[in-house]
């Protein structure tokens, strides 16, 4: 009997510990992923008892902030409607509530709400002066949100006498249905004149971009341009980037049309481009960029290039007062001279290398104005069509502006610098809303 009684006392123990262990892990530590309606429930136990001790701030004081609290919690829980009524309540209270005009913009962006989105965005804007990375975040949004019609005017000239005016008309487009899915259409009409020659020809392009998340996407673009007697250029490119907050990798392949010169662009020649850059924050006031990017010509020709860059931004009062940039280049072609040692009809230096040190300052002037300017200095060593190195040095500067309208804004800008070995100066005008 003893036997049977310690038999039962052990099979019992057995069972109970199998009782146990067949409990899923997550009952213990419940996660938003665990799949079982009891860990659900002790989820949503946690949930509740949180639930009330907010509301149990009912005094004038702290209403607000439990508004805001619960409007967090209902956003995280996925339930969006519930949110945006707490976000609201709270803004009855406390219109310029920074936290809560913030909560109630995500919440509308959630809910698929681009233009309630981009208006509360604004306010957001103006009810507090943003860092250089909420700024970079905030543009993100933008991009993501806009329905926009851009257009706008280009105009270069350079000492080697060639102008270019190039005109523009954009549409972009945010996915509905797909929010990380962004596509845009673009009409380009180019005017080249070289000494006393003269060529016409236009881009028309289309593209579509898709973010999987803040550090990664993918992209492509089709290109075709067009010249007369219905000669066209099959322009396409595609890119990718991925990574983390502090390191990415970004890989571009395009082809399109060897814009170097009149002479490239009658006879056709065409360009292979591949760029990879590796980028990443030394610390949050630091980065450091490094590109290499191989060309290959169509008269068979190809060109090296490698571009490394440090940008360090300066902050006075915890508000961005400067940008500091240095860059190092060096570049090269593989071939000076034709087969019948003719040198070629564009530049092709056997070791171009330089470097550039860029400051930049920005200011706003109330919620509207915004400016900037951009100082250089650049030095370059190359060779043309000497064994001797060319050694030449200048100072350029940019200055640019803009303006926000209700549904859009307005910007300019005008550059003279050095690039190269010419100077060249460029006028940037465009405009854009929102629709």
């Amino acid at each position: 009997m003893e036997r049977i009684r310690t038999l039962l006392l052990f099979i019992m123990i057995i069972l109970a510990d199998c009782a146990v262990w067949a409990q899923p892990y997550d009952l213990f530590f419940p996660t938003d992923e665990s799949p079982d309606s009891l860990t659900k429930e002790v989820r949503d136990l946690h949930d509740i008892e949180r639930d009330l001790a907010i509301e149990k701030l009912t005094r004038e004081p702290n209403k607000v902030d439990a508004y805001i609290e619960l409007g967090d919690l209902r956003r995280r829980q996925g339930k969006l409607q519930e949110a945006k009524r707490f976000y609201e309540m709270a803004l009855k209270i406390s219109p310029d509530n920074y936290l809560a005009n913030q909560g109630l913009m995500q919440t509308h962006y959630l809910l698929g709400e681009f233009q309630e989105a981009r208006q509360r965005m604004d306010n957001v804007i103006e009810l507090d002066p943003l860092s250089l990375d909420e700024k970079t975040d905030f543009n993100k949004y933008r991009l993501q949100l806009q329905q926009e019609a851009r257009a706008g005017v280009c105009i270069y000239e350079d000492d080697r006498d060639i102008n270019e005016i190039m005109y523009f008309g954009e549409l972009t487009f945010p996915g509905t249905e797909y929010r990380k899915l962004r596509t845009n259409i673009r009409y380009e009409q180019w005017s080249f004149k070289d000494n006393f020659q003269k060529l016409n020809f236009n881009v028309l392009q289309g593209g579509v971009r898709y973010e999987f998340n803040d550090n990664s996407h993918i992209s492509g673009t089709v290109a075709p341009e067009m010249f007369d007697n219905n000669d066209n250029i099959n322009g396409y490119s595609f890119d990718a980037m991925a990574g983390t907050d502090n390191l990415k990798l970004a890989v571009k392949y395009s082809h399109g049309g060897f814009k170097e010169n009149i002479f490239t662009l009658r006879n056709r020649y065409e360009e292979d481009n591949t760029s990879i850059t590796i980028f990443g924050d030394l610390h949050p006031r630091t980065r450091l960029i490094q590109t290499i990017s191989l060309s290959e010509i169509s008269d068979d020709n190809s060109k090296r290039r490698y571009d490394t860059e440090v940008i360090y931004s300066i902050f006075k009062k915890k508000a961005p007062f400067m940008t500091a940039s240095l860059r190092f280049y060096q570049s090269s072609y593989e071939y000076q001279a034709d087969e019948n040692g003719n040198f070629l009809n564009y530049w092709a230096p056997s070791d171009y290398k330089g470097g550039e040190l860029t400051l930049t300052w920005e200011r706003s002037i109330g919620s509207k104005w915004w400016w900037g300017l951009d100082t250089k200095y650049t030095y370059n060593q190359y060779r043309f069509d000497t064994v001797d190195d060319v050694n030449d040095s200048g100072v350029g500067a940019s200055v640019f502006v803009n303006y926000k309208l209700a549904g859009g804004d307005v910007y300019a800008s005008f550059a003279d610098r050095i690039n190269g070995y010419f100077r060249e100066r460029r006028v940037d005008i465009q405009g854009a809303f929102n629709f």
